[in-house]
């Protein structure tokens, strides 16, 4: 028997990659929450009968459903959007809106054929009940500013907006609709234009249809778009959040693509997927606007929202930098002495560990295979740094940034 094997799906991480993931959280938590998102901790299991009528089928084929203790049918959290509104509706009254929320945990969702996890790391922000302009382009502006901050800065924005597909189906059957929205989420092209030439709809939404996958590009898009409708009336929430963006320095990294389609059937609008780099990238995480699922727990307002995987973004994401890590060798000192002074080094902003290793030669070949850049004896209060081998008094070192 394999007592550390994991269940099948699950993983542990550790490493330079966990050490990524919390800068990754740190930085998200800390920006969001200095523009006033509360931090939210979601229950890891849901009541089937709050979740199941709010997904659409590709989602509750995938539940992990089990019973608690007390015999409630439940199932383990497989997205943390119907926590956050849940919450909104129980806590809130509809003066406190809008919320504004962030948040990184996990979910939980039976793997695809071509996966092999059940549990994802997931970060993600939600803005709330809110009414007017503006709300879109703020979540997304600091989703743009976060992915700068961690190093992908040539992430690419990839938006669209449902309303404009959904007019297009307006006036299609129901079941070809559905048959075309599948082929677009899938990126089945030859399927969709099998569905096309094959089916009955009218030539108007033909006409649209047909051009739909090549509404794709730069802000040009939109006008193209417009001139099939007739109308920009469908369009303008998206024009505003694109030139808004463009505005605050994003213009490059804005994709406009109006065929783009979401597994979840309760978005309203705007809807956006992220890329690591170019369309052509990885896809790290996504999200939209879903005024619609609000208006099923009876809530009035907009909302909008995205998840990224965080343990994606992170390996992605350029590694921790900006501060010297150091062992610190208590050498004689009694533990409260060590601890006291490495205290102090550590109050300048390094990172460091302590050595209570009895020999010195073991304690610094620990700290040179630990890829330490300083060694620290607290005793004789010097410093060595590892590189080189240069030695030099504690109180000079913490004066100045010394380099070989």
């Amino acid at each position: 028997m394999n007592i550390n094997r994991l269940p099948r799906g699950c993983t542990n991480v550790g490493g330079p990659l966990a050490a990524s993931m919390d800068k990754c959280r740190t930085n998200f938590m800390e920006l969001f929450s200095s523009f006033g998102y509360r931090p939210f901790w979601p229950s890891a299991l849901q009541l089937l009968e709050s979740a199941w009528p709010h997904l659409p089928e590709g989602y509750r084929q995938r539940l992990i459903a089990l019973t608690t203790p007390y015999g409630e049918p439940s199932c383990l959290r497989a997205d943390i959007t119907l926590a956050a509104v849940a919450f909104l509706a129980s806590h809130y009254a509809p003066e406190q809106q809008p919320l504004r929320l962030c948040y990184a945990d996990r979910i939980f969702k039976r793997a695809e054929k071509h996966e092999n996890r059940i549990e994802n790391f997931q970060i993600g922000a939600e803005l709330l009940g809110w009414e007017g302009e503006g709300a879109d382009i703020e979540i997304l502006w600091l989703l743009l500013r976060w992915l700068d901050e961690i190093g992908l800065d040539k992430s690419i924005l990839v938006i669209g907006d449902v309303t404009f597909l959904n007019y297009a189906l307006a006036h299609v059957g129901t079941a070809i609709a559905e048959r075309l929205s599948r082929s677009l989420l899938e990126g089945n092209l030859s399927e969709y234009r099998n569905v096309l030439s094959t089916s009955d709809i009218p030539e108007y939404s033909r006409n649209i249809l047909e051009h739909l996958p090549d509404l794709k590009g730069t802000k040009n898009v939109l006008e193209q778009a417009s001139a099939l409708l007739g109308s920009s009336q469908y369009l303008m929430p998206l024009r505003n959040i694109v030139k808004a963006l463009s505005d605050l320095g994003y213009e490059k990294r804005i994709f406009v693509d109006l065929s783009l389609a979401r597994e979840l059937s309760y978005y309203s609008g705007p809807v956006f997927r992220i890329y690591a780099s170019g369309t052509s990238g990885q896809e790290i995480g996504g999200g939209g606007r879903y005024d619609g699922l609000l208006n099923s727990y009876g809530l009035d307002g907009q909302a909008i929202g995205f998840a990224i995987d965080l343990e994606e973004a992170a390996t992605l994401a350029l590694p921790p930098s900006g501060s010297h890590r150091v062992m610190m060798w208590c050498s004689t000192l009694p533990p409260e002495q060590a601890l006291k002074r490495a205290g102090t080094i550590l109050s300048i902003g390094l990172n460091g560990e302590m050595s209570w290793n009895k020999n010195r030669n073991q304690s610094y070949e620990s700290a040179s295979s630990r890829n330490c850049e300083w060694w620290i004896d607290l005793g004789r209060e010097t410093v060595t740094q590892i590189e080189c081998g240069k030695v030099m008094p504690l109180s000079q070192w913490m004066r100045e940034e010394y380099t070989c």
